[in-house]
């Protein structure tokens, strides 16, 4: 029996945006079943931006509650064995469908399949040429090769996702069951900086994975001052590892992963914090990073914060 496949897409005040989107969705190589848009309390023109789409989707509307819990929504209100998840801004290529039906054939067992992808500002490269050295076969345990499309991934690929992502939600796609069994999206995370990245850590430790390395998924990015939005980013990652690790959202056997890149990731929230001259918050977090952890120089930073955070400089 054919599976079926439903898109999720959480939108808020994209309506400049959303019909392009939509407009990709509906121009896969291979018919979607079922799109469902979850409506999060957009302020903008967003019914006639989705106008000539209306009768193809399926609109949810809630009061603003952030991306997760209205990504949430459309998952829950939508019907397939699998879900695709898009962002409202985010463009498929043609073939993305196509590509993952077809790794479907060669991998019958999977529960989550991922894509290549470019970005906006630098649509010339993709996301996997970024990764650093033998990244990719910690990932698929092969060396890349020119011809072959698709891998099949080390599971669980918590630790290589957590040393590098390059699984976005809009390359993402995904068995229902296996997103139940991850416990689908924690509703406290909606509001969290880079709160999409709770879900990926926790299906990365579950899932039996394929990744393409055609990229089929092009994400805009949209003006904004890079330093602040890279440390607010960094923020949220350490704090969603914190709470994976506080209420042991993953497998026993991957705690101490989580624990490692925990300490790791603070260490880079703490030289931004140093490098953007944000002093007692790097002196603060410093403080519960293990002292094994601080290298000389992470040491002579935490110092001169402590001193200019005293002077008030």
């Amino acid at each position: 029996m054919k599976e079926s496949i439903s898109v999720a897409i959480p939108v808020f005040n994209r309506a400049d945006w959303i019909g392009k989107t939509l407009e990709h969705i509906f121009s896969q190589s291979v018919p979607v079943d079922e799109v469902v848009l979850c409506d999060d309390g957009s302020t903008d023109d967003l019914e006639q931006a989705i106008q000539d789409y209306r009768s193809r989707i399926k609109v949810i509307r809630i009061e603003n509650s952030g991306p997760a819990i209205a990504r949430k929504t459309a998952i829950e209100h939508s019907n397939g064995d699998w879900i695709a998840l898009c962002d409202s801004d985010d463009f498929w290529c043609p073939n993305h469908l196509e590509n993952f039906l077809n790794s479907r054939t060669q991998f019958p067992e999977s529960n989550l399949y991922f894509s290549n992808f470019s970005t906006s500002d630098k649509p010339e490269q993709t996301k996997f040429e970024f990764a650093p050295e033998g990244w990719f076969k910690r990932l698929t345990g092969e060396p890349w090769e020119g011809t072959k499309l698709f891998y099949q991934v080390q599971n669980p690929f918590l630790e290589t996702l957590l040393e590098f992502q390059a699984c976005f939600q809009s390359c993402l796609i995904f068995r229902r069951d296996v997103y139940q069994a991850a416990g689908g999206i924690n509703d406290c995370v909606s509001r969290w900086a880079s709160e999409d990245f709770h879900l990926t850590a926790r299906l990365a430790a579950f899932a039996d994975a394929v990744v393409c390395t055609e990229k089929t998924v092009l994400i805009n990015k949209h003006e904004g001052n890079f330093s602040s939005e890279y440390v607010r980013n960094l923020e949220g990652e350490v704090r969603i590892l914190q709470d994976i690790r506080d209420r042991k959202l993953v497998p026993d056997s991957l705690m101490k992963v989580i624990a490692e890149q925990l300490n790791h990731f603070s260490v880079r929230l703490f030289r931004s914090y140093y490098w953007t001259s944000q002093n007692k918050k790097a002196v603060q977090l410093a403080r519960n990073i293990p002292l094994k952890n601080l290298g000389t120089r992470d040491r002579i930073r935490f110092l001169v914060a402590f001193v200019r955070g005293v002077l008030g400089l």
